[in-house]
């Protein structure tokens, strides 16, 4: 059974609010070229917060934040989730990357790939069970 936790509004009343307690806040990654990678990203759907030369914020869908920082690339993997799974492939081929074809169902469609500096990156259409 699902647990709801309440939380007090404005008027101090309770009201529930159906989403999982957790979320993920800040995700690291490091990378050979902060901005190339950030560049990356923001051309294949992440919103540039913050950049500079050694160090980038990126946000996703829910406000979690991937931080890049410089260090040894290749060393992540992102398990991402899309609302467009084809329109997604289909940007990672056009920004330079390659990807596996993609696999349907059982429990979602899902496809690899990786970014310009050999971090992982498997993509899977969205599979949330409720509000986010």
């Amino acid at each position: 059974m699902p647990m709801i936790k309440t939380n007090p509004n404005t008027t101090g009343q309770r009201s529930a609010d159906p989403r999982p307690r957790f979320g993920i806040g800040h995700m690291m990654m490091k990378a050979a070229d902060v901005s190339a990678l950030t560049a990356f990203y923001g051309r294949v759907g992440m919103r540039v917060v913050v950049q500079s030369d050694n160090f980038a914020i990126l946000e996703l869908r829910g406000g979690t934040h991937l931080i890049l920082q410089p260090g040894e690339p290749g060393q992540a993997v992102l398990d991402l989730i899309v609302d467009d799974i084809d329109d997604t492939r289909d940007d990672l081929l056009a920004a330079g990357v390659d990807a596996t074809g993609i696999t349907r169902g059982h429990p979602h469609d899902r496809f690899t790939s990786a970014d310009p500096e050999g971090n992982t990156l498997l993509i899977s259409s969205n599979h949330a069970m409720g509000p986010v």
